[in-house]
């Protein structure tokens, strides 16, 4: 068996970290006034995801975690904010909104080096994978 018998197996680790990031990105933020969701939708829409309903497809595991159907009510907010811009179902970033990405991400990105010391590229590429391909087993049965 792989996992040794302790109470703290894959799926402990898992949560716990999901929630420590939650938590971490939303300090990293705070002076954005950005929680970990509006940052992940704002990055999505910054890289060419162009509808509400391609978000809500490519964060589905969030969804189902926030108890959520969609995340209109976050690209709503985006809009409220002068951040985005939306022209039928197709949205897009502001000049504002790009600038306001850009604060972002280097905070976020800043976070990721903290989180992420004492880890390799190597490491880090490898521990991917394997979550990818145990999802897949997952998603096979």
């Amino acid at each position: 068996m792989l996992q040794k018998n302790t109470t703290k197996r894959l799926g402990y680790w898992l949560l716990h970290l999901h929630r420590l990031f939650d938590e971490a990105t939303a300090r990293a933020l705070a002076g954005e006034e950005l929680n970990r969701r509006q940052w992940q939708v704002l990055h999505a829409i910054e890289i060419g995801v162009r509808t509400v309903e391609e978000i809500d497809d490519a964060f589905a595991p969030f969804l189902a975690v926030d108890r959520e159907t969609s995340y209109r009510p976050v690209v709503e907010n985006l809009i409220a904010r002068g951040w985005v811009t939306s022209t039928g179902p197709a949205i897009s970033l502001t000049e504002s909104g790009a600038s306001a990405h850009e604060r972002a991400e280097k905070l976020v990105n800043a976070h990721a080096a903290h989180s992420l010391a004492g880890v390799s590229e190597a490491e880090f590429l490898a521990t991917n994978d394997v979550l990818a391909r145990i999802a897949a087993n997952l998603e096979s049965e």
